[in-house]
């Protein structure tokens, strides 16, 4: 258990904020990482329409991961813009 603890504190010493650059290259990581996998499931998901199967877990996988998007983009909206009123 003490050797568990050792290599927590030894992380956090690793652990550090990320600069300007490193942010911008994360997030435009994430976004085409984001980009590809919703244009594959978008792509999988007719596959299976032209096939005549519907109702499959890709379309599912495909709305949730719009309505995770667009709410947590008007989440982080709002709290970003009510500081600019304070």
């Amino acid at each position: 258990m003490f050797l568990h603890l050792e290599r927590m504190i030894n992380m956090r010493k690793l652990i550090r904020k990320s600069d300007e650059m490193e942010l911008e290259i994360n997030f435009k990581s994430m976004r085409l990482s984001w980009i590809f996998l919703t244009l594959s499931l978008v792509i999988w998901d007719l596959y299976e329409i032209i096939k005549g199967e519907n109702g499959s877990l890709v379309t599912l996988l495909i709305a949730v991961n719009l309505v995770i998007f667009n709410f947590s983009k008007l989440y982080y909206t709002k709290k970003m813009t009510s500081y600019d009123k304070k």
